[in-house]
C-alpha cells in the first residue's frame, strides 16, 4: 500500500491485489458485494441506494463504530468498464472532493490507484487530520483485498 501526493490539493492511495481486474470491478460496483467492504475498519453502510450510470447518485449512511451517522451522497460523472470510476463525493450539500478509481491489470494482479482531488489544500488537510483519510483509506483497502478473497474461495 502507497500513499502519496500529486500536487497540493490531491490525495493518492495505491494498492496491488492478486485478483483479475474483472473481479476488482465487480467488488466495486455491484451494491451487494460493494456493501460487503467499502468504509474503513468498524463502519458499516445503511441505507444504500445506487443508480450506477453517469449522472446518477449512490446515497448511503456510513454508520461508525461509535454510532456517529455519515451521509453520503456520489454522482457518477464517468464509469469506463472495467477500468476507470470518477465520481464526485459529499453529503447531498456540498461536493467534498472527486475521486477517480483507476483499475491497471498485470500478470493476474490489479493495481488499484485511487485519487481524491480536494478544492483545496485545506480541505484536505481537514479530511487528513480530522477523519483520518490516509488510515481510513489503507484500511478500506484492505478490506477489499480480503473480500476479494473471500468471494474466489
Amino acid at each position: 500500500m502507497t500513499q502519496t501526493t500529486r500536487s497540493d490539493c490531491e490525495l493518492v492511495l495505491q494498492r496491488e491485489v492478486h485478483f483479475p481486474r474483472a473481479l476488482v470491478w465487480m467488488a466495486m460496483t455491484v451494491p451487494a458485494h460493494q456493501n460487503q467492504w467499502w468504509g474503513p475498519d468498524g463502519f458499516k453502510n445503511e441505507d444504500v441506494r445506487m443508480d450506477f450510470r453517469v449522472g446518477g447518485a449512490w446515497t448511503f449512511v456510513m454508520v461508525a463504530p461509535d454510532g456517529t451517522r455519515y451521509p453520503n451522497h456520489v454522482v457518477f460523472k464517468e464509469i469506463s468498464p472495467p477500468t476507470r470510476l470518477l465520481f464526485d463525493h459529499g453529503d447531498g450539500e456540498r461536493v467534498w472532493f472527486e475521486t477517480c478509481i483507476e483499475l491497471r491489470e498485470a500478470d493476474g494482479a490489479t493495481l488499484i490507484t485511487i485519487i481524491q482531488t480536494f478544492p483545496s489544500k485545506e480541505a484536505l488537510n481537514e479530511v487528513v487530520e480530522k477523519y483520518g483519510a490516509i488510515e481510513g483509506g489503507k484500511q478500506h483497502l484492505a478490506k477489499l483485498e480480503a473480500y476479494l478473497g473471500e468471494m474466489v474461495s
